[in-house]
């Protein structure tokens, strides 16, 4: 398949190198043209094991490339992946600028493009957030309807820093968020090399399981980090 990735930061790249890897032709978007610059030259923009030798091959091999003209991406894929940060803010809100930014963009794209186009975020956020900030940035955007004019999925990311590749490959978790037949195909699709069952649900419930497990490492760390200085205070070896 033919697929645009959006954002060339740790997941986006991992994700575009490992899916020119699995024969797909992906070209990435990103702002910053240094990194544009560094992924045609076939350069890996973040350090991840096995991940320079897996971005190398696929520019060499002409499936992986990296452009800033988000026009150019989406008329030349089937389907684009946002793959763009949620950082917390101040208050403790997730910051979703960054994603309402990218789905202006591409429904703007888009508008000037006919047939369909699925558009699959694998950005963390809260439940409600594909229908009431994705898909409003789309339509507004567009002049489509989501899920007659154009597909909408949530595809969550597992991936660890150190094992990403390993993670993408060898996944222990893939729970799809989805709401129409033609973007679940083009998902099955990307995810038929995995080794696990592959789980299709409501938008909602998707956002909620990734939440809920970024929430639960979050709890295992704190409670870690409660015992352990008891532990070091008796001179146990709390490891």
């Amino acid at each position: 398949m033919r697929i645009s990735i959006f954002g060339i930061g740790y997941v986006g790249t991992v994700s575009a190198a490992c899916l020119a890897a699995d024969g797909h032709e992906v070209v990435a978007v990103d702002t910053n043209p240094h990194k544009v610059k560094m992924l045609n030259d076939g350069v890996a923009p973040i350090v991840e094991a096995g991940l320079a030798e897996l971005v190398r091959d696929g520019v060499r091999a002409g499936r992986l490339r990296a452009t800033a003209d988000v026009q150019d991406a989406v008329n030349g894929s089937d389907g684009s992946i946002v793959c763009v940060g949620t950082p917390s803010r101040a208050n403790g809100d997730l910051d979703l600028g960054q994603v309402a930014r990218v789905c202006e963009s591409i429904g703007a794209a888009l508008s000037r493009k006919s047939g369909f186009h699925a558009v699959i975020l694998r950005s963390t956020m809260l439940p409600g957030s594909m229908r009431g900030v994705v898909q409003p940035a789309l339509e507004k955007g567009s002049g489509k309807q989501a899920d007659r004019d154009f597909g909408l999925a949530i595809f969550p990311e597992f991936l660890r820093e150190g094992s990403a590749i390993r993670d993408y490959r060898e996944a222990g978790t893939v729970i799809i968020g989805v709401s129409d037949p033609r973007t679940e195909g083009m998902l099955r699709e990307i995810n038929k090399h995995v080794p696990c069952q592959v789980h299709v649900t409501h938008l909602e419930t998707a956002e909620a399981v990734k939440y809920a497990y970024n929430a639960w490492h979050a709890a295992k760390i704190v409670f870690a980090n409660e015992v352990g200085p008891f532990c070091k205070a008796d001179g146990i070896d709390n490891h």
